[in-house]
């Protein structure tokens, strides 16, 4: 069956076709960068996890005791330092996490020939 619109209105579908895989594109980039940011931010929570757990197996000592001030400080400096650290370099758990995960959610198909 022929077609009765005009030749102009058929050419109009191509920048769609285009448009729409772009957005896809961005859209995929964007799952991306949001799972990377989740992945350091897991890594973050580990390292404060570790940070306080590291600092409760010091001897509390010296000459004046800590108050909750400065408690509740030093736990908001550990917690900010770990931020800076997991979503700098890190230690690496987070952009191993990160590794898998894209892998998993990129491929699914995949892994049951893996398996």
């Amino acid at each position: 069956m022929k077609s009765i619109a005009p030749p102009s209105f058929q050419f109009q579908k191509i920048p769609q076709a285009v448009d729409n895989k772009n957005e896809r594109q961005f859209a995929d980039s964007l799952e991306n960068k949001k799972l990377l940011d989740a992945c350091k931010d897991f890594e973050a929570i580990l390292l404060n996890k570790m940070f306080s757990t590291m600092r409760e197996s010091i001897p509390e000592g010296g000459l004046f005791e800590k108050s909750f001030g400065e408690k509740i400080y030093q736990s908001m400096l550990d917690e900010e330092m770990t931020k800076e650290m997991a979503h700098g370099k890190g230690i690496g758990i987070g952009e191993l996490l990160y590794r898998s995960l894209s892998r998993k959610i990129n491929h699914p198909a995949d892994e049951g020939l893996q398996k």
